[in-house]
């Protein structure tokens, strides 16, 4: 069990999801879309993230903490402290009190069994490792860090064939490359049984390898789903899409895949960044779909 002052945010038959947040960032709608008869005629549900007076959304940067047959999961460990990020003013040199409130929740860093990155994005792989001594060490030092190969190599500036993004550089060398050196990573295929019932997926297009975690317990179900959503407007309009993709179209028809199995399967959506309610369920609404937020 979590420690009663834990961010609990859902059960999933015998699962249970807490949620440890690092920081938060606020984008205009802009960003988003710019259709504001759209926006006009979703105001009454999108109270929690939309924020009319300054036309802006709220990204939340959280860490998903599952825990399921006997295991302690962490999904999408956040940003990190202390990295060279100049492209991105805000993750840049970080100090946030992550760690101590990823301990309120009971669990410490050694608890953990498995870590798990949706992607290699700077803001999803950060705390994979933590400064000690002047070099990146795992901040996890007994799980077993699961990236899918697709992903670790689309990111890995050894390789030849590497296609480097500004706001990612850096990131192979002190989030994932020190775990790797460490014996702690298993590159793993697309799809990839960790535990009975939980299950590593593609959900391909915000990255080359972006991957979902598909969670089934007891006749229930939850889609950890990463960035292929980051805004609930997107399961209205699968089309509407921030900028940073590696393929754009494929991110689309990723989402249109996700907004139809998840409704289909009355499962949970466990979105990467949304504002509170941070996750919630995908019901089907005409020839389309609306998002009702949960928890």
């Amino acid at each position: 069990m979590f420690a009663e002052k834990a961010v609990l945010t859902a059960q999933v038959g015998d699962a249970e999801i807490a949620r440890v947040e690092e920081m938060r960032q606020q984008l205009p709608m802009a960003a988003l879309t710019q259709d504001r008869a759209f926006l006009a005629a979703n105001a009454s549900w999108l109270a929690p993230y939309f924020d009319m007076e300054r036309d802006s959304f709220e990204l939340v940067f959280q860490t998903w903490l599952l825990r399921v047959g006997g295991r302690t999961i962490v999904i999408d460990p956040c940003n990190g402290n202390g990295r060279e990020r100049p492209v991105l003013p805000a993750f840049h040199r970080l100090d946030t009190p992550f760690l101590e409130q990823f301990e309120a929740t009971g669990v410490r860093p050694e608890d953990v069994d498995y870590v798990f990155c949706t992607h290699l994005h700077c803001d999803h792989c950060g705390w994979n490792t933590r400064l000690s001594g002047g070099r990146w060490v795992p901040t996890f030092p007994k799980a077993r860090y699961l990236f899918v190969r697709r992903e670790a190599e689309r990111w890995d500036p050894a390789r030849p064939d590497h296609c480097s993004v500004d706001y990612n550089v850096g990131v192979f060398e002190d989030s994932v490359r020190p775990v790797i050196e460490a014996g702690l990573a298993d590159l793993v295929p697309d799809r990839h049984p960790i535990l009975p019932g939980l299950t590593i997926e593609p959900a391909y297009g915000h990255t080359a390898g972006h991957s979902l975690l598909h969670l089934e317990s007891r006749g229930e179900e939850a889609y950890f789903t990463g960035d292929a959503f980051h805004h609930p407007l997107q399961v209205l309009r699968p089309g509407l899409h921030l900028e940073g993709c590696d393929d754009r179209a494929a991110a689309i028809a990723t989402r249109e895949y996700l907004c139809r199995t998840i409704a289909e399967r009355a499962a949970l959506m466990i979105p990467a960044h949304f504002a509170g309610p941070h996750c919630g369920r995908i019901v089907s609404e005409g020839s389309g779909f609306r998002f009702e937020g949960q928890g």
